[in-house]
């Protein structure tokens, strides 16, 4: 009999399986399987950290938690999120000498010895079996209550799929799988929460149940002399604490680059917050749907009050989902620690075997891990426990050596010792009368005794600090650069200017806001249940006639005589219009209608035209606290402290409907905006260009003849690559998407930018070798210019893929003064960094900026990692029309912007030259005394 809940789950099942065969092709070496080049994408490296942080035991251990302490759960859990944008914050910028690393053993081996690394690696595949055998059992227990099938059988073929493609794929059927499984949770959940909700007959039976229950009063919440507010602040700081368990090392080290592991954790956090709440209203819902069920009834009410056809399928497809993309990393974690740390130590491995070691050893942890799941419940537990103390053993030493700290195998072994000492008696004796858990004190315990045994027994080391070659450091110079130049923006902010900025280009934008702002008005008064207008007349018609009144400002506006017409009047009218119509009085109505849906509706429609018509961050910040000012003003205007209906269904619903809105905007409406603003920049900056061609281009006439030598291969490239692409857009343009005729706009705008620099730099050349040009001497800030053009330059000529492979690293030194020509200077700046960005597909870019106390030269450097320059050419690449061998085939220059960078700086009677680095890439320096 065909069971479409069966069906489901083995499509999913199938599908899975499939994607990590064809993932598994051409792994060859032991670092393939562990990082697979380290070529992924910033979404991707975010799906699969997010699959492997939210577990498939989580899923269940939310809903109850969540049904049976309501707020004191839901609240603490929001850490586990944070923790991973603690990690990309906090950590991942200073853990830039770890990247690459195969695991955390080989990490810590480095720092502490070979027998830290053995320590570690057992300790951590020991973990790591039990958190895969957890998984395989949480499934193993929902699919007894989910599927009419032997629970043993389902559970074997799932758990064999993962093995199969997690030993043979490596990490990269271990992402590829990730993703897939990252977005059947993150479809699958939010399906169950919508068949929840629909299942209530009335809605705010929702609210009225949340509103008048403890478990969910903020006030009880955060009222200190609650005996459970120390314990819900102590689960926080657990779930917050951040952790570097062996699969999210391998994460971190997979990364291009710390720049790329910091955004994909970002990201991977602000999504595991979401996902971790949305299953946290599952609990809400079923809460409010009965109150009295036991904890570990609810995943079987759940199935059984919901049997709708297919619906039991998309539930443990999304659970085993969970169970999977956490089962997988952990295998494949395990087996490379396995491999690559204990059996290296040992010398049971060769470069020819270590491979398949790794792999026959995942399919040994991944049976193991079966067995322990379906039959060894006290082993299980005792395995836990371990994966515990592996905490407790590795968390502090490796997080101090992050910061700097390092010491020796000795004080390691101590401070492990002790760790595993407390961790164990805590668990044994305490746990149960001081509700916290084990992992805390014997971390606390373990640093206590790292620190004790350093200093007492004198061992060598201390804080010798971050040992990534001084990229922190840098890093850590940028991100105060770029903090300063905030606060100074605060600090000149002019209202009336905001205003001017924030207001629309086109006049035809006012009569269409206003006739929107009208229809919005009259179809949320008039739609209001009569008995509540006239309990609210006086504040309603208020805000219905100061509405109208704006509208009709804003109606009128395009006909106004000019003489009448005011930039700042208009401007100042218009923000605090889109304030007050938008947002303060659409709340009004939200509160007074008792929360009325049409007047939700309404009210997140005008957030979402309110992100439309001013910049996304403006919208978020009117939203805000238009939201709390007017729910102020309720309040202070009928003198009363309670909402109309239930004072915490309205507040419950106002956050909620602010939260999704505010989040759309984040979601959709700022991509855009920043795409926009970024497409913006680019035409101000090549509309400039041309303008200052137009003013050159009369300056050509006496250039030298090697110029029309060059001329076929500058100019015909480019102009052939504009006409082809501008006929293929007129012949398509009724059937290309936007994205390709985006694309095709991009390609132009390169090609014809390509052109206008070869001019550009031909008639600088051509003025300044013939004598025609004036130097513009000012003292100029050459930090603040270096950093603003390498923003310039970055946001103009790094690619998409390049945004990602590309780290910059910059080392300016702030407030240094130098009288030069800021034109000239800015484009030697350029043409270098330009250089740098256009011949390097990959690595980092070192751009230093120094003065010498003594001497007071001035050093500007470029240094790359692309494809440098043959040693012979080093002194010719300046010459005019001179391209080094390994560049001619690129697309660029034909040897101009060298040529005039290297004028410039004579005028400015400094040195430039070239370097190759030591490994690979170039270095471009260029040296300013201090006076002309």
């Amino acid at each position: 009999m065909f069971n479409i809940d069966v069906t489901i789950f083995t499509i999913f099942i199938i599908m899975t399986l499939i994607i990590g065969i064809l993932s598994s092709r051409g792994i060859t070496t032991i670092k393939e399987f562990a990082l697979d080049g380290r070529n992924f994408s910033t979404m991707t490296l975010a799906a699969t950290i997010i699959a492997t942080w939210i577990s498939g035991s989580i899923f269940t251990y939310s809903v109850s938690e969540t049904y049976k302490n309501g707020l004191h759960f839901i609240i603490p859990i929001i850490g586990n999120g944070i923790s991973l944008m603690i990690v990309g914050l906090l950590l991942i910028p200073r853990m830039g000498e770890f990247l690459g690393k195969l695991s955390i053993a080989e990490a810590m081996g480095e720092i502490y010895g070979k027998y830290a690394r053995l320590i570690i690696a057992v300790v951590g595949t020991i973990g790591c079996i039990g958190i895969i055998a957890a998984q395989f059992k949480a499934s193993s227990k929902l699919m007894i209550l989910l599927f009419d099938v032997d629970s043993t059988t389902a559970t074997l073929i799932s758990s064999m799929v993962v093995i199969f493609y997690s030993a043979f794929g490596g990490i990269r059927a271990v992402t590829f799988t990730d993703m897939m499984q990252f977005l059947a949770f993150a479809i699958i959940v939010p399906i169950v929460t919508f068949t929840l909700w629909q299942s209530f007959n009335d809605n705010k039976l929702v609210f009225t149940t949340i509103a008048n229950s403890s478990l969910f009063d903020f006030k009880e919440i955060f009222n200190y002399q609650n005996p459970r507010f120390l314990i819900d602040i102590s689960i926080l700081l657990f779930f917050t604490f951040p952790r570097m368990n062996p699969a999210l090392f391998q994460r971190v080290s997979m990364a291009k680059n710390t720049s790329q592991a910091i955004k994909a954790f970002l990201i991977a956090g602000f999504c595991c917050l979401v996902v971790e709440l949305f299953i946290c209203w599952i609990g809400v819902l079923l809460y409010a749907k009965d109150g009295n069920l036991q904890t570990n009834e609810l995943l079987s009410f759940l199935v059984e009050k919901y049997s709708t056809p297919g619906f039991k399928g998309l539930v443990i497809a999304g659970v085993m989902a969970m169970v999977m993309s956490t089962s997988d990393s952990y295998i494949n974690s395990s087996s490379v620690m396995f491999s690559h740390d204990f059996c290296k130590i040992f010398n049971l491995t060769t470069k020819k075997n270590e491979l398949f070691l790794s792999r026959i050893f995942s399919i040994c942890v991944g049976l193991f891990a079966l067995i322990l799941a379906l039959y060894a419940t006290t082993i299980l537990g005792l395995l836990m426990i371990i994966a515990g103390i592996y905490a407790s053993i590795v968390t502090i030493p490796f997080l101090l050596s992050i910061f700097g700290f390092r010491s020796s195998f000795k004080s390691f072994l101590i401070a492990a010792l002790f760790g595993i000492f407390v961790t164990i008696t805590w668990k044994i004796y305490l746990q149960n009368i001081i509700i916290l858990d084990s992992l805390i004190p014997g971390m606390i315990a373990n640093l206590i005794a790292l620190f004790s045994s350093h200093y007492l027994l004198k061992q060598p080391g201390g804080w010798v600090g971050i040992a990534d070659g001084g990229r922190f450091v840098m890093y850590k110079k940028e991100r105060k650069y770029k903090w300063q130049q905030r606060i100074k923006q605060l600090k000149k902010f002019d209202f009336i200017e905001f205003c001017l900025k924030n207001k629309p280009k086109s006049e035809t934008t006012y009569p269409l806001f206003a006739l929107f702002s009208i229809a919005s008005i009259y179809s949320g008064m008039f739609t209001i249940d009569e008995s509540i207008r006239s309990n609210y007349a006086v504040i309603m018609d208020k805000i219905f006639h100061s509405v109208i009144i704006l509208s009709s400002l804003f109606l009128t506006y395009p006909i106004w005589p000019t003489s009448l017409k005011s930039n700042k009047f208009i401007g100042l009218v218009w923000n605090l219009g889109l304030f007050y119509i938008l947002i303060f009085a659409s709340t009004l109505q939200v509160i007074v209608s008792d929360f009325d849906t049409l007047q939700v509706m309404v009210f997140m429609i005008n957030i979402l035209i309110l992100g439309l018509l001013s910049r996304w961050y403006v919208a978020l910040f009117m939203s805000v606290i238009g939201v709390f000012l007017s729910s102020w003003f309720f309040k202070f205007y009928f003198e009363t402290d309670i909402f109309p209906g239930h004072m915490g269904n309205v507040k419950f619903q106002l956050i909620y409907a602010l939260l999704l809105t505010t989040s759309t905007l984040l979601v959709f409406v700022r991509p855009k905006q920043e795409q926009h603003k970024l497409s913006q920049q680019k035409l101000d900056h090549f509309d400039q260009k041309i303008t200052d061609l137009e003013k050159r281009i009369t300056e050509l006439d006496g250039i030298k003849s090697a110029f029309l030598q060059n001329i076929p291969h500058e100019s015909n490239t480019p102009l052939m690559g504009v006409t082809s692409l501008v006929e293929s857009l007129q012949l398509g343009f009724q059937q290309f998407s936007k994205e390709t005729i985006r694309d095709i706009l991009q390609e132009i705008i390169k090609s014809s930018e390509r052109l206008k620099t070869y001019v550009n730099n031909i008639t600088d050349l051509s003025r300044i070798t013939t004598g025609n040009y004036k130097l513009e001497i000012a003292e100029i800030n050459l930090g603040d210019l270096v950093y603003q053009q390498v923003e310039n330059n970055k946001k103009l000529y790094l690619s998409n893929e390049k945004k990602e492979s590309l780290q910059f690293y910059l080392d300016i030194e702030e407030k240094l003064i130098y009288p030069c020509d800021r034109k000239y200077i800015t484009k030697v700046i350029d043409n270098i960094i330009i250089n740098a960005i256009q011949y390097s597909d990959n690595g980092e870019i070192q751009i230093k900026l120094k003065q010498n106390r003594k001497t007071k030269e001035i050093l500007f450097s470029v240094s790359d990692q692309g494809i440098g320059i043959p040693k012979i050419e080093l002194l010719d690449i300046f010459a005019p029309f001179t391209v080094s061998s390994r560049t001619k085939s690129q697309a660029g220059g034909r040897g101009i912007g060298l040529a005039v960078a290297n004028q410039i700086i004579k005028l400015h009677k400094g040195k430039i030259w070239a370097e190759n680095n030591k490994d690979y890439g170039s270095t471009f320096f260029v040296q300013l005394n201090n006076k002309l």
